[in-house]
């Protein structure tokens, strides 16, 4: 195994794949490189190949600017998330969607998940029961919920994303919405 020299800092920085930069502490960026095949750099970055995906993450040694910039940057984009995500839930209550009511009987209904890089829109089932006793209203032969919460976010000015598209959610990005 190739001996990899840990940056000054501890952390790595790499190019995320929505665009913005991230963190890895080294002893992550190492532990990869012991599993994975690596190509060390003279100037002590790396290329980590993971066997599985043959994708390759390029990590180069971060200095404290690049630890404020970084951590700044994503600051910003998880704020700007959070403004889009109220945004997007204040839009889908004024198009008179059921909304879901957590811990409540009969209380399914569109459920707006904030997290980080995304805003999640999804059809949320209150109970098991619920879930497996009525139909799923989220889609069906005229596009159910989901195509009414489409049209709602594409009239109100959102765009949703087709990145990290799992299933039948709709994603919307900061990125692709800046206007909130």
């Amino acid at each position: 195994m190739t001996q990899l020299a840990t940056p000054a800092t501890g952390y790595y920085w790499y190019q995320g794949s929505s665009g913005g930069r991230g963190l890895s502490e080294a002893r992550i960026v190492h532990a990869q490189a012991e599993h994975h095949g690596v190509t060390p750099a003279p100037d002590d970055s790396v290329t980590v190949t993971f066997e599985r995906t043959g994708t390759t993450t390029h990590y180069r040694p971060a200095s404290r600017e690049d630890m404020d910039a970084i951590r700044k940057a994503n600051r910003a984009r998880m704020d700007g998330n959070k403004r889009l995500g109220e945004a997007v839930v204040e839009v889908l209550r004024a198009a008179d969607l059921q909304m879901a009511r957590y811990m409540q009987r009969m209380g399914s209904g569109v459920h707006v998940h904030i997290g980080g890089s995304w805003v999640v829109v999804m059809w949320w089932y209150s109970t098991e029961a619920e879930r497996t006793a009525s139909p799923a209203p989220w889609g069906g032969e005229d596009g159910g919920v989901r195509a009414k919460v489409v049209a709602a976010l594409e009239i109100a000015g959102f765009h949703v994303s087709d990145e990290r598209a799992n299933g039948s959610d709709v994603v919307l990005t900061f990125d692709n919405n800046p206007q909130v």
